[in-house]
């Protein structure tokens, strides 16, 4: 058996292997040599590839009780033969260190195992140009497996066709309109379970008369067959370059109440008509792949228990194609001030609910504006609402997930200056000298538990440098910016 970790916490090692939070604490007495030992019945492991320095050496050590093989890699702590434990065989090692022939023959060796099936490439993880200084510290905490890479964001190719799901509808009509207007979009198949109505034909005209060449498909995505039906309408001399999925059904209910009509009526329009495209689309060159997620996937929302389950599948698939290196991003939007289309199937007790929750419709020139907006955020999954801070009285009313961004029921003072602010100078007031030392250094352990990717606040040394932690420039820069508003 193999254990691979990256964890810059010996003892989040033990987490990384499945053992329980208790477990971990109750075993802190005893030393981790002895934890491991426990969880491993005395085995520990064979082999160690080290590219640590420091303390982190001296624990990937503590993993060979039986001794074993230790290779140093990163050559930034070499040790002393007589300072190792007895059975360690310890070497380093360069790349550069065989001779040309010798490399010859060893991956000649490797391309014959591939061949055969018993080694796989190693996972590629993609990260847009614009999260380059997040990609680069990933790397410089070696929390990585496998490859990463840069992807550029490739413009709108006006030659191209544009599919739009819902594309019929209220909602996908805009977006349709907007792609034209805004983006450029010279040809557009709207997909749509009606096909043409009234309503679509009026939109149809408009999109016309600003020079665009549309088709319009009457098809049901959720299916595979109706994504096919949808695809065969992309003209050959203008081949699919984007996609937009606004298409979706609502049927609530929460979960103990839910029929199985009702969950698959509903994660068929959003996830099945999501994954289809995907699938039927993975190989083509794509410049866009937007999918119009929702707020109740996120923040969760009251009786829509289906329905945040299915925008969570949008957002998670997502994510997997950005990590494959495929253009794909997720908009979980809050409520569009629009008539017809999902929106016009909420009843007024309906919208009176999401208002107590801080969400209130947006205009459509605002949901456009955001969804431009949204092109030019390199994250996979991103939210677009329009908020009322009023409706949360106190902290304890703010949706879990949006903690970090309000304090005290109202938005945090970016410059660090309002009420958290206030908050942490009143409660070291009252503390003595002692117990306010004890306080910020708790709040700062926590701030570099985040910035450096410690499972827990415990996990962080005390009296260490920085340095000695792993921080380097940019991680030290993103540390000063958390304590600036904290």
């Amino acid at each position: 058996e193999v254990f691979a970790t990256a964890h810059p916490s010996k003892w989040g090692v033990l987490r990384e292997m499945g053992v329980a939070e208790d477990h971990i604490a109750s075993s802190r007495d005893l030393g981790f040599r002895a934890a491991f030992l426990e969880v491993t019945g005395g085995a520990g492991v064979d082999v160690v590839l080290n590219s640590l320095a420091g303390e982190f050496v001296d624990a990937s050590l503590e993993l060979l009780p039986r001794g074993g093989r230790f290779i140093e890699m990163g050559k930034t702590d070499v040790r002393e033969a007589g300072s190792l434990p007895s059975g360690v065989r310890y070497r380093t090692f360069d790349l550069t260190e065989p001779e040309p022939a010798r490399i010859g023959d060893m991956l000649s060796v490797l391309l014959a195992l591939f061949a055969e099936g018993r080694l796989a490439l190693l996972p590629v993880t993609a990260w847009d140009v614009r999260q380059a200084p997040a990609a680069f510290r990933h790397l410089s905490q070696a929390r990585h497996v496998g490859k990463n890479i840069l992807t550029l964001p490739v413009p709108t190719d006006p030659d191209g066709t544009v599919l739009v799901t819902g594309g019929t509808g209220a909602l996908g009509g805009l977006v349709a309109e907007w792609l034209v207007s805004v983006c450029g979009v010279r040809h557009l198949v709207l997909v749509g379970r009606r096909g043409m109505s009234e309503d679509a034909a009026e939109r149809v005209a408009r999109l016309v008369d600003l020079g665009a060449r549309v088709r319009v498909v009457a098809a049901d995505v959720s299916s595979r067959a109706g994504v096919e039906q949808a695809l065969a309408a992309v003209e050959a001399g203008h081949p699919l370059t984007g996609v937009v999925h606004t298409a979706g059904v609502v049927d609530d209910g929460v979960v103990d109440s839910l029929s199985p009509e009702q969950v698959a009526t509903v994660m068929g329009g959003k996830a099945g008509g999501a994954w289809w495209l995907h699938a039927l689309t993975q190989d083509m060159d794509l410049s866009f792949f937007q999918v119009f997620s929702s707020l109740a996937g996120v923040v969760g929302s009251p009786g829509q228990a289906n329905y945040a389950a299915a925008n969570g599948f949008l957002d998670g698939l997502m994510q997997q194609r950005r990590a494959r290196g495929l253009v794909g991003q997720s908009i979980a939007w809050g409520l569009w001030d629009v008539s017809g289309g999902m929106a016009g199937e909420l009843h007024a007790n309906d919208v009176a609910r999401m208002s107590r929750g801080g969400v209130t419709g947006l205009s459509a020139a605002e949901g456009t504006a955001l969804l431009g907006a949204a092109r030019e955020v390199p994250e996979a999954v991103t939210m677009a609402a329009r908020w009322d801070w009023r409706a949360w009285d106190g902290a304890a009313a703010v949706p879990q997930v949006l903690r970090e961004l309000v304090r005290d029921g109202s938005p945090r003072n970016q410059r660090g200056r309002g009420p958290a602010t206030a908050g942490l100078r009143s409660r070291l007031n009252r503390l003595t000298r002692s117990q306010a030392l004890s306080a910020v250094q708790d709040e700062i352990r926590g701030e570099v538990a985040s910035v450096l990717g410690f499972a827990s606040v415990v996990d962080v040394p005390v009296g260490l440098a920085f340095r000695e932690m792993g921080f380097d420039s940019l991680t030290a820069v993103e540390l000063r910016n958390r304590l600036g508003v904290s």
